[in-house]
């Protein structure tokens, strides 16, 4: 009585084993059933091991990401200088609509020149290069510089213009969040986004 094996509960080394020991022309249709399964459970492990990349990027450390946006803010207070020195520290005590229309305007301006080319080429500013970290969706996706800048940079941009507590929920509130669990900012929650290391296989792709 020829009783066949239950190749569906081999492992794919032992399926690699199988394959090269039968006799192919005698049991030509447990062959094909072999093969079958081997590009079945290769295509599976293939799949799983893209996924996983993608996916599980490890989120940066806390450390990177202060010292990250130590450096964007520097070189953002740098380039904003020349912004007070020709508007006036007395002008400045009083701000008007448009005045705060100008440094938003402003403000959004040099952080674009700054970041923009960085951002749109590796999700990234300059501080988050030097460590090797990027901005992400919540699928491990390099997030956009559109979407970035929309979702992510405007709102807290806003958010310090709200009268007596903007600044307080934007400079102290917003960065407390990352605290949490998912090492996330408050900006992150409203983006749908997170900051991870930039696998090795990305950084030689790119």
């Amino acid at each position: 009585m020829d009783i066949s094996p239950d190749y569906k509960n081999y492992t794919l080394d032992d399926l690699y084993s199988a394959a090269r020991s039968i006799n192919q022309e005698m049991f030509p249709e447990r062959t094909a059933q072999i093969h079958q399964l081997i590009a079945e459970k290769e295509a599976h492990l293939a799949e799983n091991s893209s996924a996983q990349s993608e996916v599980t990027n490890t989120l940066a450390t806390r450390t990177h990401r202060f010292w990250g946006a130590v450096i964007d803010m520097v070189l953002q207070i740098i380039c904003t200088i020349p912004f007070f020195w020709f508007v006036g520290w007395e002008r400045m005590q009083q701000l008007t609509p448009w005045l705060m229309l100008a440094g938003l305007v402003y403000g959004l301006a040099v952080y674009l020149l700054l970041h923009g080319y960085l951002l749109h080429k590796y999700g990234q500013t300059i501080g988050k290069a030097e460590f090797g970290m990027r901005i992400e969706t919540l699928d491990g996706k390099q997030a956009t510089l559109s979407h970035v800048m929309l979702w992510r940079h405007l709102p807290t941009l806003l958010l310090s213009y709200v009268p007596a507590i903007g600044q307080l929920l934007a400079g102290l509130v917003n960065p407390l969040f990352i605290f949490g669990k998912n090492k996330r900012c408050l900006h992150d929650y409203i983006a749908k986004t997170r900051v991870s290391y930039i696998s090795n296989a990305e950084s030689m792709t790119e």
